[in-house]
């Protein structure tokens, strides 16, 4: 399986955690991809045989192919990981992050830990979330959910009618 690793894009002091997670995924049998996003320099992590360091990757086209997701739990690599229907493990670290993994856990999507879990905890957390298929199938149910609540959206709609100035004041 693939394993997209990725944490985040700003200064967030997280190269020790995300070696952890690195060793963590090394005895594992499974591909990993971290992708750096230009907070982190590739000099500062030991990568294993099974993974790849890259400034950055496409979510969308990686996630297509990926059986889990590991990150801080930004908004963003939530989202990509939640409409991909793959479970996840959240290491928050501040901001949105802590909030976005209680959405991702108490849906049964995921799990969580603290930044400063041991290399132990996170490759047991990762086994989890790559054996037990009770969180590919929660994932599953809150992706569809979440694709489905924006296809039925009307937000872009009634922002463009608050924008637009009304023809009687013109």
């Amino acid at each position: 399986p693939l394993v997209l690793v990725s944490f985040s894009t700003t200064f967030q002091n997280h190269a020790a955690t995300l070696q952890r997670v690195i060793d963590a995924l090394a005895p594992l049998h499974a591909r990993v991809l971290v992708t750096l996003g230009g907070s982190i320099d590739a000099s500062e992590l030991r990568a294993p045989e099974n993974c790849v360091l890259v400034e950055s990757a496409p979510h969308s086209v990686v996630l297509r192919d990926a059986a889990l997701v590991v990150t801080h739990g930004g908004h963003g690599t939530v989202m990509r990981g939640i409409l991909s229907r793959l479970p996840m493990l959240v290491v928050p670290h501040g901001r949105d992050q802590n909030d976005n993994a209680v959405r991702v856990t108490e849906r049964g999507a995921g799990l969580a830990l603290m930044p400063d879990a041991s290399t132990e905890a996170i490759r047991a957390a990762c086994a989890r979330l790559l054996s037990e298929p009770g969180f590919r199938a929660a994932a599953k149910q809150l992706g569809d959910r979440v694709a489905a609540d924006m296809e039925n959206s009307t937000i872009v709609e009634e922002l463009e009618a608050a924008a637009t100035p009304c023809a009687a004041t013109a």
